[in-house]
């Protein structure tokens, strides 16, 4: 369900992008989005994972850092305005080893997709802006010897942001950059990550709740008229 969702939400915002008129105070949004995370519930079961593989030459890491695309579609009004966005970032870890005589390699991957709505306010140069929406966070993994990439986790939750926005315009471009805080208003369960990398080692319930927070910075690129 989680899947066709997040499609529906990528199909929508690209027919309203291509239908979208540059006149008025509409913008078209194209951006570089990066994150940094670093969360305990995620290091402890890491943490395992390693110490159970004391074969491992290269330890599995909780990819702090992942970046990717922002998009969305932006309409100012004076100083204030309203957007509604779709940001996806994505990070790879990799444990490597030899394990009896035999090359052991697992790649973990990870990726959010965060999208809703933002509203900001604009005073010259500087603003600031909160967003809120739904961010799935997806958990895939492929190991020596196969040939496809598995999913084991995919879990959607309530999210916001609170920004910045340092934002240099001219008539019909502006080029923004948005530092930001990050934070989920619920919570994941890790179940299916702790069945996957630990299905012999007990853990407590309580150990598999995670509610991720996260800084980073977006890069825009807003493409239409702009305010006077």
């Amino acid at each position: 369900m989680l899947k066709s969702n997040s499609t529906r939400v990528y199909i929508i915002a690209v027919l309203l992008l291509i239908g979208l008129s540059l006149s008025a105070q509409f913008n078209i949004k194209v951006g570089y989005e990066y994150n940094r995370s670093n969360e305990e519930t995620l290091a402890n079961l890491i943490n395992k994972y390693n110490t159970e593989r004391p074969f491992l030459e290269a330890n599995l890491d909780q990819a702090k850092n992942k970046s990717g695309v922002a998009l969305g579609i932006r309409y100012r009004y004076y100083t204030a305005a309203i957007e509604m966005f779709a940001h996806r970032s994505t990070g790879d870890s990799e444990a490597i080893g030899i394990d009896n005589g035999v090359s052991f390699k697992e790649t973990v991957s990870t990726a959010n997709l965060y999208y809703g709505l933002a509203l900001e306010n604009q005073f010259g140069i500087i603003g600031f802006g909160a967003s809120m929406g739904y961010e799935t966070l997806k958990f895939k993994t492929k190991v020596t010897g196969s040939s496809k990439t598995r999913e084991f986790l995919n879990q959607r939750e309530l999210a916001s942001r609170l920004y910045l926005n340092f934002e240099f315009a001219s008539d019909a471009i502006a080029f923004s950059i948005k530092p930001y805080y990050h934070f989920s208003l619920g919570e994941y369960d890790l179940v299916p990550f702790k069945n996957e990398i630990l299905p012999n080692v007990d853990v407590n319930a309580a150990d598999l709740v995670m509610k991720p927070t996260s800084w980073g910075i977006t890069v825009i690129l807003y493409n239409g008229r702009q305010p006077n």
